[in-house]
């Protein structure tokens, strides 16, 4: 029996991709090293692996680094298991202006996001099958978790990429044009997982509101595969404040089988730095769509991403950030530094900020949530 491990770093859709990958190779015959407790820096265990997928992901700099360093931690891995296989997967492979084989000579074969299919194909043409009931890889538990404590067991894409070009975001580049899954495939999908016994399903994608042809209309269809199992809960995300249109945000309110929970993104509390960062609304809009959630539903919870250190950003406008903070009482936030990334429009603009500055502030912006959560 052939042994592999699935390293994933990165968001949800990350992980959904490696459940994916893992059910590919769990229908060729290869078992899963569950071991817990491998960190970045702890891969003991790992010496019984025949293959070994580190999906990456470089939207963040940290993320990007962690995952190069876990790669080129493997490189004793193969000396030790001249046998073993590595494969290179998500969001690093198609970054513009990256020589992946230059940089990782160990590597063997490289998967790009949302491909599955290539290692179908890697497995096709260097081992032999061993099928097992197709039946049973339905039934198997594909869970995987991410570095940031991401669960895909019972994750469904409805879509892939993202058009909107952020400033600062890399994902366009890696993940490609935004393209919605037919709704029927998806409709299908959500009832296999439900006639398995799911409880949760969360819908996923970069933009879950720009879905085509209205994600409004998705979660009704989805009402005739839930009706009879008052249990099943559908979650979302993520969600871009731009696109979360008053006729989303009633169905939501609607149904009572989705989940009132809400992650918007915010990125930053200065209206002149949304701007720069492309993402298309005010502050004045983010607040609107805030309270058209909480008139219909009080109890919702809504969540946001917050930056800091944007290119140029000034101390008044870092404290606006701080600010409005403290005025939306968020179920969680999520905060980071900014780091430039390749080809992003951000990377090239003047005011790039020492990262002494970045980190200073990010440290703030932690301690004042983290006061605003002791009071609440």
């Amino acid at each position: 029996m052939r042994r592999y491990y699935i390293k994933t770093y990165g968001c949800q859709m990350n992980v959904a991709d490696s459940a994916r990958l893992k059910a590919v190779l769990e229908s060729a015959g290869y078992q899963e090293i569950r071991e817990s407790g491998f960190g970045d820096s702890d891969i003991r265990g790992l010496g019984e692996a025949d293959l070994i997928l580190v999906n990456t992901c470089v939207v963040r700099q940290n993320a990007e680094d962690r995952a190069a360093w876990f790669i080129q931690s493997l490189k004793g891995q193969k000396k030790q298991n001249p046998n073993l296989k590595i494969g290179l997967c998500g969001c690093m492979v198609p970054e513009p202006e990256r020589n992946l084989k230059k940089q990782f000579p160990h590597v063997d074969f490289f998967i790009p996001p949302n491909s599955p299919d290539v290692l179908k194909q890697y497995l096709a043409q260097n081992t032999k099958s061993e099928s097992r009931n197709p039946k049973q890889i339905r039934n198997s538990n594909l869970e995987i978790v991410s570095d940031l404590g991401f669960r895909a067991s019972n994750f469904v894409t409805i879509m892939t990429g993202c058009d909107n070009y952020c400033s600062y975001c890399v994902v366009p580049y890696v993940r490609g044009r935004e393209t919605s899954r037919p709704m029927d495939e998806i409709l299908e999908e959500i009832k296999a997982s439900r006639d398995q016994g799911g409880k949760e399903i969360t819908l996923l994608g970069q933009n879950v509101n720009s879905y085509k042809p209205g994600f409004a209309n998705l979660l009704i269809a989805i009402q005739q595969l839930v009706i009879s199992h008052s249990s099943l809960v559908i979650n979302f995300m993520t969600s871009h404040p731009k696109d979360m249109s008053d006729e989303i945000i009633a169905t939501v309110a609607e149904l009572p089988y989705v989940a009132k929970d809400f992650h918007l993104p915010l990125q930053s509390g200065d209206d002149e730095i949304l701007k720069k960062m492309n993402r298309g609304y005010t502050i004045e809009y983010f607040l609107g769509r805030v309270a058209k959630i909480r008139s219909l539903m009080p109890e919702a919870r809504i969540s946001t991403d917050l930056m800091v250190g944007f290119p140029g950003e000034t101390e008044v406008q870092f404290e606006n950030s701080i600010k409005l903070l403290k005025t939306v009482s968020f179920t969680q936030v999520n905060m980071f530094a900014y780091s430039p990334r390749p080809q992003t429009a951000a990377a090239k603009m003047p005011g790039q900020l020492p990262e002494e500055v970045k980190q200073e502030r990010l440290q703030k912006l932690i301690e004042t949530n983290r006061l605003l959560l002791a009071s609440s």
